[in-house]
């Protein structure tokens, strides 16, 4: 029986010997649960960075009315050989809206001829018709509380050449209706069917309420 508390008592102390010789705050236990070092966090975060600079813009136009009231932004992207037109805007009247690249990067509002008229005419390198212009883009539709956003992607230029050629971008107060006036329709400036010079020229889209010039960024 003193055999057996003997070699508890010797037991028991050499554990709290080898306790109290064991290095204060040894991490060896908890190593392999730390994060990865700071260099593989910081790969990980350039990563993320490459990302958004793949997503900077190539050009970009900052919108704004007659007022010289900002109302948007429109932004290329050259992805592959196409571009790729982001454009968000706010304060306008809902429904749709002429959206086109214009021929002079010349945006002023108290133009003689009207609003932004300094533009001129849709940027066209081929000089043909409505709806066939590099400038024409589908209508931007403008919802009920007066935002607007959306994506398109074309081939018919590049950012690059906008800014080059000094380009503008125009959102104008109606529907363009790319010229589409079929044979059973008169014009009130014309006797003959079909649609008119204007419309050939512009697809009747009205007045422009809102211009930028296309800028590299």
């Amino acid at each position: 029986m003193k055999k057996n508390i003997y070699s508890f008592v010797f037991v028991g102390g050499l554990s709290i010997l080898l306790l109290a010789c064991s290095p204060e705050g040894s991490d060896e236990g908890t190593e392999s649960l730390d994060t990865p070092d700071n260099g593989e966090a910081e790969d990980t975060n350039n990563e993320g960075t490459d990302e958004e600079a793949a997503e900077e813009s190539d050009a970009v136009a900052e919108l704004h009315d007659e007022n010289e009231e900002r109302v948007g932004t429109v932004s290329f992207n050259e992805r592959d050989g196409d571009t790729r037109i982001t454009a968000e805007a706010e304060n306008l009247e809902p429904g749709f809206h002429g959206f086109h690249i214009h021929e002079e990067g010349i945006c002023e509002p108290d133009a003689e001829e009207g609003p932004f008229d300094t533009a001129e005419g849709h940027y066209a390198p081929e000089d043909n018709e409505h709806g066939e212009h590099a400038g024409d883009l589908p209508p931007l539709y403008v919802k009920e509380d007066g935002t607007a956003d959306m994506s398109i992607e074309v081939d018919r230029f590049t950012p690059d050449e906008l800014v080059e050629e000094e380009t503008a971008m125009i959102i104008h107060s109606d529907p363009d209706n790319f010229a589409h006036i079929p044979d059973r329709y008169t014009s009130e400036e014309q006797d003959e069917s079909g649609p008119d010079e204007d419309t050939l020229d512009t697809g009747d889209a009205g007045d422009r309420v809102a211009c930028a010039v296309i800028e590299a960024s």
